[in-house]
């Protein structure tokens, strides 16, 4: 990353790190080339704001910045608030911003930009689980380091929100539509501004055009389709979907890294979430999505190559039931199961909608449910996260004696499973999953395997995660 010499006004020391170089500047703050004082190399943003309300969302905001984990994002190390210089210091990243690379060598293309889309895709998803609205994200705030892309400055955006006392911190060809109507950021625009970002290193142009006429720019992105001319067909549905007006209708940071990672995975539309056709620029519009009034299925285009990368990054969102296949094409089949999984996608009946799981009430050894597990039962499970810690999730199982058919309600996941009974002994009983709904409309709740285990007054939960080793678990009580 290319350096400025320090001016004379620029302190030469700010806590206990030596400042080198400028790195750049902007609204927010300076950014400095510091030494730690174990030797390494950091990045020092001193930041502008001073005011009590600012300096107190700050260390808030970097309080929870530390907790995000450091996978495609520049960990953030230290902070503070005393003294004069308030800073945050972050791992130094090695190389170019992304707006850096496109406009000294033009846009990404084939595996440098699927490459891109999954990091930051990655990186959105462990931000937005510490807690955090990113509220700027930019291609001058997505490094691209020798280790792959990574995103940076999660979090400071709303320090300065407050000391402006204005939602409208950030970078305007990248704001939201929602954000212009004067309604807080949320997770959602985050996502509009990476697909601007996206668009961006793919075609060199933010989707809705930029200059110096903020009216207008604020205008189209109010009210006008983007142009997305030049975007590479395979992720065309996919940034078309990031780009809704609608935040509700945009996928999730999760999502996405599950779809860009399982280009088979599919996004149920919602009944109101009707919208009139979209014509983009340079593409027929016999090619473009259309989503009517009634429930449909959207497949996205992402056919991403990806590889052991991707896969560790698909593996950070959930366990049992949140894991999707990671491999596979647009064209793929949306019910094949997960490679050594018994269960598979629910079938999409006429109208949309999903039919509901076949069975008897009995297993094929003629057995049902034992009395002791018959009932409701609540209590949360947790799956362990490549990134550190747990996912974690509410769940109830309704289980009905002599019957081999259950249901698991995964809360927080958005996922009901219908549990088939395949064995049962006097302490425990063994089901498969089957998915039912996936409320949640991320496309990644899959099936697997549950054993329930009688523990004094409850039962014990064990599934096996089917990608990745690890076991989700929990203690479930009657309800």
């Amino acid at each position: 990353m290319p350096s400025l010499p320090l001016e004379a006004d620029d302190p030469r020391e700010i806590g206990q790190y030596r400042l080198l170089a400028r790195l750049g500047e902007g609204g927010q703050g300076i950014v400095y080339l510091g030494d730690g004082p174990d030797g390494r190399r950091v990045a020092v943003k001193v930041l502008k704001a001073t005011s009590e309300a600012a300096l107190s969302r700050f260390a808030r905001e970097m309080e929870s910045a530390k907790r995000v984990a450091p996978f495609c994002t520049a960990a953030v190390l230290d902070s503070s608030t005393a003294g004069r210089h308030p800073y945050v210091v972050s791992e130094f990243v090695e190389g170019p911003s992304l707006q850096q690379r496109v406009q000294e060598r033009g846009p990404l293309e084939g595996g440098d930009l699927d490459r891109l889309m999954v990091n930051t895709a990655s990186g959105l998803t462990a931000i937005h689980g510490a807690g955090i609205v990113h509220r700027d994200l930019k291609p001058a705030n997505v490094l691209l380091g020798p280790d792959g892309p990574r995103v940076v400055d999660f979090g400071i955006a709303r320090a300065v929100d407050a000391e402006t006392h204005t939602q409208m911190v950030g970078t305007p060809a990248y704001f939201a539509p929602e954000w212009l109507r004067g309604e807080p950021p949320t997770p959602a625009s985050d996502v509009f501004a990476w697909a601007g970002t996206m668009v961006y290193a793919a075609t060199g142009r933010p989707p809705f055009g930029g200059g110096g006429n903020i009216p207008a720019l604020m205008h189209r992105i109010s009210s006008e389709q983007p142009d997305l001319s030049g975007v590479p067909d395979r992720v065309l549905g996919l940034l078309l979907e990031c780009l809704d007006k609608d935040p509700q209708r945009r996928p999730t940071a999760r999502a996405l890294l599950v779809r860009l990672a399982d280009p088979s995975a599919e996004r149920t539309v919602p009944p109101s979430d009707a919208a009139p056709p979209v014509q983009t620029a340079g593409v027929p519009l016999g090619r473009q999505e259309t989503v009517t009034a009634s429930p449909v299925k959207r497949r996205g285009r992402t056919g991403l190559l990806v590889g052991a990368t991707v896969v560790v990054t698909a593996l950070v969102v959930l366990g049992t039931v949140g894991l999707v296949a990671l491999l596979g094409d647009d064209d793929g089949d949306p019910n094949r199961t997960l490679p050594g999984s018994t269960s598979s996608r629910p079938e999409t009946t006429s109208n949309g909608g999903t039919a509901q799981p076949t069975g008897g009430t009995t297993t094929g050894s003629g057995q049902g449910v034992p009395a002791a597990f018959s009932g409701t039962w609540e209590g949360k499970v947790s799956t362990p996260s490549l990134l550190g810690g747990t996912n974690d999730t509410d769940v109830t199982l309704t289980l009905t004696e002599g019957s081999a058919d259950g249901r698991a309600v995964y809360h927080a996941w958005g996922c009901t499973n219908a549990l088939k009974l395949t064995a049962a002994g006097p302490s425990t009983a063994d089901f498969t999953e089957t998915v039912v709904t996936d409320k949640a409309d991320t496309s990644i709740c899959t099936g697997g395997t549950v054993k329930l285990t009688l523990d004094g007054g409850g039962l014990r939960y064990e599934s096996p995660n089917l990608i990745g080793g690890g076991t989700t678990t929990g203690t479930l009580r009657r309800g």
